[in-house]
């Protein structure tokens, strides 16, 4: 079982290092083959906090620090509060709905749009983006919100990855002290770490290879793949 979480997440987090977000997602699709959702869920935090520091120290100075600081301090009281919700939401049915708004923003990415949010809706956005990140581990509803504020690939890649560490660590927190984080999970990662690195740099040489003119459809083609992987495991 060791040797298959270290490839998942290998895999995972080589992903988030090419589009600069999907590690989560990936490593969720990849682990539950062979393990319980549930349980999937108290390692993602972990997995997620280690993948994206290694992806944001690959490239750190590109990162938009000050806007991702403001974003994860808005979201941050929710997350909070998400984390309390892990449990008791019907998962189904918001995964759902998350998974086709994530639909639609590939589509428009693949077809030359980049769509934006009005800024009156920015700040209960982020806040929504944020309990829904810590109910669910599904951090990639932020991606059609902020991914706007984002025009350089490198700048869109390193901010993400800095979003997901913040974000990382206030989940790993929460779950801590709620009692969600188990010590196996901290044991995985451990393990897991220098593999997950080895992916990471994989990622960051094809990252450099795309086209700075396609990395938007790549981007959107990326999550159309994983928004329909992720409805397809859901509905059948």
């Amino acid at each position: 079982m060791t040797t298959f979480i270290i490839i998942s997440t290998s895999i995972g987090y080589m992903a988030e290092s090419i589009f600069g977000f999907g590690g989560s997602v990936l490593t969720f699709l990849l682990l539950t083959q062979r393990m319980s959702p549930k349980e999937v869920v108290t390692m993602l935090p972990v997995f997620a906090l280690v993948g994206s520091l290694f992806v944001l120290l690959s490239d750190y100075k590109s990162a938009h620090w000050a806007l991702v600081g403001k974003i994860a301090l808005i979201s941050m009281p929710t997350l909070i509060l998400g984390t309390l919700f892990l449990d008791y939401l019907p998962e189904t049915t918001l995964n759902l709905f998350i998974l086709t708004i994530i639909l639609i923003y590939g589509v428009n990415l693949i077809i030359g749009k980049n769509p934006t949010v009005p800024d009156k809706l920015r700040y209960p956005l982020y806040a929504l983006a944020g309990f829904i990140i810590g109910a669910t581990s599904l951090g990639i509803f932020f991606v059609p919100i902020v991914g706007s504020l984002f025009e350089d690939q490198r700048t869109f890649r390193a901010s993400f990855a800095l979003l997901w560490v913040l974000t990382g660590i206030l989940r790993v927190l929460s779950y801590f002290f709620n009692g969600i984080l188990t010590v196996n999970a901290i044991k995985m990662a451990t393990i897991a770490s220098p593999f997950i690195l080895i992916g990471i740099i994989i990622g960051y040489i094809i990252h450099r290879l795309i086209p700075k003119d396609h990395y938007r459809r790549y981007v959107g083609t990326a999550i159309i793949v994983s928004a329909m992987v992720n409805i397809g495991k859901i509905v059948f």
